[in-house]
Formats: C-alpha cells, sequence, structure tokens
C-alpha cells in the first residue's frame, strides 16, 4: 500500500512498553473521489516535503469513514499528515522570523509560535505531533471548489482558531456560513475519535500524546521515520 515505514520505537502507556509496528501509509494509494490529496508543503517548496501525504494506517481507517459521511459532492482535500523533522524545523523557523516581525519581545514571539507549531524533535518519545503519523491537516472541498473556513491554511491569527466563528457575535452572512463549514469538518472529524486542535480548524489528531492528553487516553501513536523518500 504505498510506501511503509515501521515504529523502532515502543508504545508507553499504564506503565507498560509494547511494540507498536503500525505503518505509515500512502494517502495517494488510498485515494478515492471522496480523498484527494494536496501536499501544501511540497507544492511550497518547503525543505523536506515529500509529493504526497502519509499518515498511520490507524488514522487511514478512521478518514476513510469520514469521507463516507460526507454529504452529496464534497470531499476531504488532505493538506499534510506525517512530517519529516527536516520539514518542521523549517516551518519552525519560518514562522518565528514572522512572528518576529510582529512582536519585539521574545517571551512574546515564542508564546505565540507554541500555538501554531511544534519544536522540532527526533525523539521518538517526544515528537512534534506529525512526526507521529497521527496528526491530520485537511479541508473540504466540492465541485465548486474548497469551502469557505474563513482562513487559508497555516494562517496564523486568532481567526484560525477552531471556534472563533462560534464564539464572534454579530455575524455577517459569509460569517455564518463560514461557523457551518467548521462545524461540518470538525463533526465529522470529533464523530470517528480525532480530536480537534483548538488553535487551527484544519488541523486534527489521533493516537498521539496531544489527542490522548485531550481525551484521557493512552498514546498509541509516538514518533516514526520514513524509510521511502517519495518523488520530487
Amino acid at each position: 500500500m504505498g510506501g511503509v515505514c515501521m515504529d523502532s520505537e515502543c508504545q508507553k502507556g499504564s506503565g507498560v512498553m509494547t511494540e507498536n509496528e503500525e505503518p505509515l501509509i500512502s494517502l495517494t494509494t488510498v485515494s478515492t473521489k471522496k480523498i484527494k490529496v494536496f501536499p501544501y508543503y511540497f507544492k511550497h517548496q518547503i525543505p523536506g516535503s515529500i509529493n504526497d501525504c502519509f499518515l498511520r494506517e490507524g488514522v487511514v481507517s478512521k478518514l476513510l469513514l469520514v469521507a463516507d459521511n460526507l454529504p452529496e459532492d464534497h470531499y476531504l482535500v488532505i493538506l499534510d499528515g506525517w512530517r519529516s523533522f527536516e520539514t518542521q524545523t523549517a516551518l519552525y523557523e519560518m514562522i518565528k522570523r514572522q512572528f518576529e516581525t510582529q512582536f519585539d519581545n521574545e517571551a512574546e514571539v515564542l508564546q505565540h509560535l507554541s500555538q501554531f507549531v511544534a519544536t522540532p524533535s527526533k525523539d521518538p518519545l517526544t515528537p512534534p505531533p506529525h512526526y507521529t503519523g497521527g496528526a491530520v491537516d485537511l479541508t473540504i472541498g466540492t465541485s465548486n471548489g474548497w469551502l469557505n473556513m474563513g482562513t487559508s491554511f497555516d494562517e496564523f491569527t486568532e481567526k484560525a482558531h477552531s471556534l472563533y466563528f462560534e464564539e464572534k457575535e454579530q455575524l455577517t452572512e459569509e460569517e455564518l456560513q463560514i461557523r457551518e463549514n467548521r462545524r461540518l469538518l470538525r463533526s465529522l472529524m470529533e464523530s470517528v475519535g480525532f480530536r480537534s486542535n483548538p488553535e487551527e480548524w484544519w488541523h486534527f489528531d489521533y493516537g498521539n500524546a496531544r489527542w490522548a492528553e485531550g481525551t484521557s487516553r493512552t498514546v498509541i501513536y509516538f514518533g516514526i521515520e520514513l524509510n521511502f523518500k517519495g518523488e520530487n
């Protein structure tokens, strides 16, 4: 089923270490009319990115369930999944520079940075969410294009917060539609077990530490490396 790699580390939960060998699966090998792959960072030439999106096998299975529950003429657009250390580092530095132009205080820079991008790490037991293969960035499309979600993907502002349009008062007609579009994505993903990221409407977790913390469950996925780089 496309490029595969295995977790060389152990799963930690409830004081017991168990081997986790669930592979990463190429989304291009399971793409249907209900799931389309748009490797955003590859298309924007971010270092270390590849022309594909990979996720853990169990996460892919859940996305297929979401796709089955989509309204007619709707499909999922997968923007990012597993992320290499090189790509995570490039994004971290790029976004840090962006915030440094907005804030003079280093503490403010780091505070905002921590909301939107994880610190790069190669430690399989303390990985960034995307390095586990258990984090996915996505949106919904139709024959008329991608649904209006109020911001572009990876726009690091308050408007990108998942519940921004739930909490804002006196919404315009366009904003009411944005709220409904976000509700649709969030409800579909949460219905099969994903956890939404409060800071990013497009980001959902399953099986990683962020998901475990938010759901009081045991971590399933730790850091994992690809043994297949994909074609550039």
